[in-house]
């Protein structure tokens, strides 16, 4: 018996009328500073649920050097320290010569790139700016981890897919687990006695855009953040078939990926977008988020920059923004 041509079998393609007409329940649709401050209040908590679960009690961190290299700027430290009980963290340190006094500093998020922290450290310009390497030579003090799957934390049977199964068997969420790393990172940062606690920064591409995203969002003692290459909307990436960490669960039920980023105002952000980057378009997520930050009446602390290529981290305008608000 042969099924008629008429009808449409692929569940995926059945789904595009209800996808393309979707409207998430707690996307901002306000005005004034009000409208912001009562979406924040109900969406904030929400945003945590989403992601969580996170550990009751923070773990100690337990830091160790193991290894110490001096270059023409700035000395590295490859260090390990702990977020949950038993979950080691590798990481490198990089803190710039001839600093006095409280030091800003800046968490650097590695993207989906090969080489995890060694790009962001150390990289081979594949992905554009070596963020990290790039911040300490101009005297901010970065913190470089691998993220939870990736680079020294990866398993030999897979990355990103293999750890999100293991984790949903246990009812956690990837972003969510990546994001606790985070906050271990600003935890580990503040307890240095180079650093000041209350400049504190980050910047992230591709992956490490979306992570510093959520990241800023529900932890405020990030003062300021790059968000590069992956600032867009849920609905223009999860049909071109990006990597399931990018996608929690549920997560265009609740908002778009620029209502969280509206959720940092009105602490200041600078996105960066590669014009060739078409599979990750910064418009109309950017716009987006500008609403929101006009309606929280900082509509100036939200900048864009965007340049002629690809799937990068560019730094050109970004970096010196960043040590300016730092």
């Amino acid at each position: 018996m042969s099924s008629s041509p008429e009808l449409q079998f692929s569940s995926a393609a059945i789904l595009e009328q209800p996808f393309a007409t979707h409207k998430p329940r707690l996307s901002f649709d306000g005005t004034g500073t009000d409208d912001w401050a009562a979406w924040r209040k109900r969406l904030l908590p929400e945003l945590w649920d989403r992601f969580s679960p996170f550990p009751g009690k923070d773990a100690p961190l337990k830091p160790q050097i193991v290894l110490t290299q001096r270059f023409e700027s700035f000395t590295h430290h490859k260090l390990i320290y702990s977020s949950r009980e038993g979950v080691p963290i590798p990481a490198h340190l990089l803190i710039p010569h001839g600093i006095t006094g409280k030091t800003p500093a800046v968490l650097c998020i590695h993207g989906h790139g090969r080489g995890a922290k060694e790009d962001v450290a150390f990289g081979s310009g594949e992905y554009g700016v070596s963020y990290g390497r790039a911040l300490a030579e101009r005297g901010l003090i970065t913190l470089c981890p691998d993220n939870a799957g990736m680079g020294e934390r990866a398993h030999p049977k897979g990355g990103c897919d293999f750890l999100w199964r293991r984790l949903n068997l246990l009812g956690y969420d990837l972003t969510g687990y990546r994001v606790y790393d985070l906050m271990r990172g600003v935890d580990y940062l503040r307890s240095l006695p180079e650093v000041d606690g209350d400049r504190i920064g980050s910047a992230g591409l591709s992956g490490g855009c979306w992570l510093g995203m959520v990241h800023a969002a529900l932890d405020e003692r990030v003062k300021a953040a790059v968000l590069s290459g992956f600032f867009t909307t849920f609905a223009q990436t999860s049909w071109v078939g990006h990597c399931i960490c990018h996608h929690p669960k549920g997560i265009g039920e609740l908002c778009e990926m620029p209502d969280i980023a509206g959720l940092i105002a009105p602490r200041p952000i600078f996105v960066e977008w590669g014009t060739e980057d078409t599979s990750r378009p910064v418009h109309p997520a950017f716009e987006m988020a500008k609403k929101i930050y006009g309606a929280a009446g900082v509509e100036e602390n939200m900048v864009l920059h965007e340049f002629d290529g690809g799937h990068l981290f560019s730094g050109e305008k970004s970096l010196p923004w960043l040590v300016r608000n730092l």
